[in-house]
């Protein structure tokens, strides 16, 4: 009996395990319950508009040049016997930069001076006869007509001679310098080109579509000149008053101003013109817009995103100019890109 009831007992705790181990299957394993994925919040960056001046500006590019091109050219023909100046020379007003050959000029006022010298005698002769009266007013006014012509002649053969000295007719640095010594020099050929540094302009060739925009804010408008690095400021000088049927583009001229000694003739340059500024306006950046012009705000109640249209009141490269009412609004400035209206958000 005793032995019986050993394998009753032993029977009994191996079905009480065997049945706890299959209870603790069914809850933990079959009768898991399933976890419920939830997506995470999209992580955004909030920030308030701020105060900055904005410049709305046109993006234009033109090349340098000097105000003035002065050509010094002779006012006589003849073989170049000296040439003393090189580009990139500075030259004073009246200095000498080359000589023509001025010998037979020098034979021409010769000439001259003799006929003129017999005309002169002859005329006072006949002056002091017709004084007397022994010479007729005839006589007299053909030897004062023929003494005056003697005279121009003699004096204009000076002239000539004084031409075979070419000098500088403006101080300025010479930025050609395209003939030499035994060339032939004449008045259709330049042999220097003189520019003063310190006075360049940009003459710029701008589309129609701005004109009526340029000329109604032209007391306003300054423009920043650039070339690697290099910044001058211009002013604008003039507006032209029709535009081309041809290009459909305007002129309009600027004045380069204060130090310009990084800035030459011919360089190419990239120029803002700032037509309008608002100052202390209410501003963000423009990365705050999405590719459509949409926006969005946080509601900081609902900890959600809102879609917003900006009537935006001007912009340039990096800002835009907003309404005074949105100056407590909290802007979605990063992740804006990956939210829908009313979506919850983490700001971050």
């Amino acid at each position: 009996m005793a032995r019986r009831a050993g394998v009753v007992i032993r029977w009994l705790i191996t079905l009480i395990i065997v049945g706890a181990g299959l209870f603790l299957i069914w809850k933990f394993i079959i009768n898991k319950p399933k976890a419920v994925y939830e997506n995470p919040l999209a992580a955004v960056k909030v920030a308030k508009p701020y105060r900055a001046d904005l410049e709305q500006s046109l993006e234009l590019s033109g090349y340098i040049e000097a105000q003035a091109m002065i050509p010094v050219v002779p006012f006589v023909q003849g073989t170049i016997t000296g040439y003393y100046a090189k580009a990139g020379d500075y030259v004073n007003e009246g200095d000498v930069l080359a000589q023509i050959d001025s010998e037979p000029y020098e034979l021409q006022a010769k000439q001259a001076e003799a006929v003129y010298l017999a005309a002169e005698a002859t005329f006072t002769r006949v002056s002091n006869l017709y004084k007397s009266g022994a010479a007729t007013q005839q006589n007299y006014d053909e030897a004062k007509a023929q003494y005056d012509a003697y005279k121009a002649q003699y004096e204009l053969a000076n002239v000539q001679l004084g031409y075979a000295t070419v000098t500088a007719p403006k101080s300025g640095t010479i930025l050609m310098a395209g003939s030499a010594e035994g060339s032939i020099g004449t008045s259709s050929n330049p042999l220097y080109v003189i520019a003063d540094l310190d006075k360049l302009q940009i003459n710029l060739n701008v589309p129609e579509r701005y004109f009526d925009l340029i000329n109604s804010n032209k007391s306003e408008i300054k423009a920043i000149v650039s070339r690697d690095g290099a910044i001058a400021e211009a002013t604008l000088d003039t507006i032209a008053p029709y535009v081309s049927p041809e290009s459909k583009t305007f002129k309009v001229t600027l004045k380069l101003e204060g130090d310009v000694s990084d800035f030459r003739p011919g360089m190419f340059v990239k120029i803002r013109m700032v037509y309008k500024t608002y100052e202390n306006a209410l501003v963000l950046d423009q990365r705050t817009r999405n590719t459509d012009g949409s926006a969005y705000w946080y509601d900081p109640e609902t900890e959600t995103a809102r879609y917003v249209s900006l009537d935006v009141i001007a912009a340039d490269n990096t800002r835009i100019m907003i309404d005074e009412k949105w100056k407590d609004t909290l802007f979605i400035v990063d992740g804006q890109g990956m939210v829908l209206e009313g979506q919850k958000v983490s700001v971050r």
